[in-house]
Order: C-alpha cells, then structure tokens, then sequence
C-alpha cells in the first residue's frame, strides 16, 4: 500500500508499530492504555513488552519501624505477581513479554528504551497506585520529552 493507494481514502497508512513498549502499574489509567493498546497488537500482529518499575521504598520506612529489605521485596513480589496475571489475562494470540524493573520509573522506562529496539512507548497518565511515584503524572512528562521513539499517553476520562 502507498500513500497515492485509492483505497486508503485521504493518503493516509495505519502506523506500524512491531514492537511496543507498554508501561503498566495497577492503576486504571494504565488499564485504560493497555485496553487501545492491545486491540492495536492484535490487529498488526505487534510483540508487546509489559514494563512495570518498582521504586524503592522511601528511608522514612525503617523510622516507622519498617524494614526497607522486607518493604522491597513485599512490593517486588506483589508487582511481579500483577505483571504475570496482566499478561495471562491478554489474549492467547498477543505476543507479549513482561520485564520488571527497579529505581526510577522515568530514568528505567527511558533506560529500557536506550536498550532494546522498541517501535513506540505506550503508558497511561496520573497513575496514582498503592506502590507510591510508579508512573505519576511527572513520569509520563519526563519520558515523552526525552523518548527516543513515538510515545502515546493516554488520558483516562474523568471518573475512572
């Protein structure tokens, strides 16, 4: 298909995106990003990769008589266990690989993305989870001013 193909009315060529980047946490924007996200996959036959950053708990933990060790690996555990069941909940004909990363949300996503040829970024914005700072607002800024590849954010209406 071309861009002068008639049966592309206006010019105008679906974008192909192989391989996506899809960072995710458990809030419902990032569920809002993955439900346009994978009906895309689906249709272009794209591999997607599941990116969830666990930052480490804050040094406040250990005075409230917290163990920052134990606090790490509770919260590496739980997001470990999210990203599995998010990606068995995906369709059987989604080609999907998950990663779990630590430190910095914006600095490991932008990281990833210096790492591994990805085609596109996709993330929801004003996450807001239990696991404080995962992708807020200020990560979905930070990385779509320095991507090296297309980033969409999506934008939950209000109420969700």
């Amino acid at each position: 298909m071309t861009a002068d193909d008639p049966t592309d009315p206006g010019g105008y060529l679906m974008p192909r995106y192989p391989r996506v980047l899809v960072a995710v946490d458990e809030t419902p924007a990032a569920k809002f990003a993955l439900r346009h996200v994978v009906p895309y996959s689906v249709e272009q036959r794209s591999h997607l990769t599941l990116v969830t950053v666990v930052t480490r708990p804050p040094g406040s933990v250990a005075a409230a008589g917290v163990s920052p060790q134990e606090l790490a690996a509770q919260m590496e555990s739980e997001a470990a266990i999210r990203l599995r069941k998010l990606a068995e909940s995906l369709p059987q004909d989604v080609s999907v690989t998950t990663l779990l990363r630590h430190g910095d949300p914006a600095g490991e996503i932008l990281a990833l993305l210096r790492e591994q040829p990805f085609d596109l970024l996709c993330m929801g914005a004003r996450g807001r989870g239990r696991v404080a700072n995962v992708l807020l607002g200020s990560v979905s800024a930070a990385v779509l001013h320095h991507s090296p590849v297309p980033v969409v954010v999506f934008h939950p209406p209000p109420g969700m």
